[in-house]
């Protein structure tokens, strides 16, 4: 995928705007002390601010961090981010009790928006992707269309997966395809 791609494609009255967000660089942060340690300590000596609550995330002007396990973490950062990041963390933890790890290549960010996206989420996963359940503002980590992705639930009808790159023209050429075959 270029990253110039964007698609408009119409599911039943629904259009879904489908592109490749570009433009981030990714920060893998994981941990050998506990949860609500790590938050302060991350935050007292360096500034980041992570959640300490499953499927959360925290926003800030220069970082998403998202909340991947209890000792681990994913930072969604500005290009030029990424080495200040990790200067930082290596600094404040000199003895490795936290550690970051670059993770920009790893990672591919599709945006869909829509009010058929969450029709079209759900036809390739098997968790509920209503609202009730999956508020707006939060995150997990699943299965669609057998892909491992992160879901972030910008808005209500606004979702950013995350996938691996390798498989992102994979989860792409999905969402055409069932979109095509759709008689929602």
């Amino acid at each position: 995928m270029s990253t110039s791609t964007q698609m408009l494609v119409a599911l039943g009255r629904d259009h879904i705007s489908v592109n490749e967000l570009s433009g981030t660089a990714h920060v893998l942060v994981a941990s050998a002390i506990g949860t609500d340690e790590t938050v302060g300590a991350l935050f007292e000596s360096c500034g980041i601010d992570i959640p300490s609550e499953p499927g959360t995330v925290c926003e800030t002007a220069t970082c998403s961090a998202f909340w991947l396990s209890p000792r681990s973490w994913l930072l969604r950062l500005p290009l030029n981010g990424e080495a200040m990041v990790l200067n930082a963390i290596g600094r404040g933890f000199p003895d490795r009790r936290v550690h970051a790890t670059p993770y920009s290549d790893a990672l591919q960010w599709i945006g869909i928006s829509g009010q058929g996206g969450e029709a079209l989420l759900a036809r390739g996963g098997f968790i509920s992707l209503s609202t009730d359940g999956f508020p707006s503002g939060h995150f997990k980590r699943t299965l669609i269309a057998d892909i491992p992705l992160l879901i972030w639930r910008r808005a209500a009808d606004q979702w950013e997966a995350g996938c691996e790159r390798r498989r992102a023209r994979y989860f792409v050429d999905w969402i055409e395809n069932t979109i095509a075959i759709s008689d929602v």
